[in-house]
């Protein structure tokens, strides 16, 4: 079946390309949509709530493992806190439950399964680490040479990730486009 408004093969009740509609069954009842400032907050707060026990957790495996182990490790450990908090029933993190949102699947409103969560924040753990690994051993200022010229590009992505919400009819950043998800108020 085709979205009757841009044509695209529909995989459920909303079409994943505009959000209309698709009238085969009762719409799942609707919230708002979150805005950039509540999304914001909600990074914020959770970021202010991960710095200590990500940064214990880098620092003590990097005891045992070397420094790029316990980096990994630390980030591996924020990503346990966000996939397992969003594939709960509530879809909150501390910082979403503060500012009064949650993330749901796009097409249905529903709890995001724990696959979608990983991919939800894996990709932003990616553009993450290759632009922190890309500044490893390389001076900061020295932008103009291939590991540089990464860290450049990353930050770059990251950047449009975080503003895209700005631009985007639906509220979404590129990672909630990539996992299929929305953040709505609460």
């Amino acid at each position: 079946m085709r979205c009757t408004t841009c044509g695209a093969e529909l995989h459920g009740t909303y079409c994943s390309t505009c959000g209309t509609f698709s009238g085969q069954s009762d719409p799942p009842s609707r919230t708002e949509l979150s805005g950039w400032w509540r999304r914001v907050g909600a990074t914020v707060v959770d970021n202010l709530l991960l710095v200590i026990p990500t940064s214990l957790v880098a620092v003590v495996v990097a005891q045992f493992a070397g420094t790029t182990i316990g980096e990994l490790a630390g980030v591996a450990a924020q990503g346990i806190y966000m996939v397992e908090l969003l594939a709960s029933p509530r879809g909150q993190t501390v910082g979403n439950r503060v500012v009064g949102t949650r993330v749901r699947d796009e097409l249905t409103g529903a709890v995001l399964s724990r696959a979608q969560a990983l991919k939800r924040w894996g990709f932003i753990a990616v553009y993450s680490l290759l632009e922190v690994f890309s500044q490893s051993g390389t001076p900061r200022t020295h932008a103009l040479g291939a590991a540089g010229g990464l860290a450049l590009v990353m930050s770059l992505v990251g950047l449009a990730d975080c503003l895209f919400p700005l631009f985007n009819a639906r509220k979404q950043t590129l990672h909630d486009r990539f996992a299929r998800t929305l953040v709505e108020r609460v």
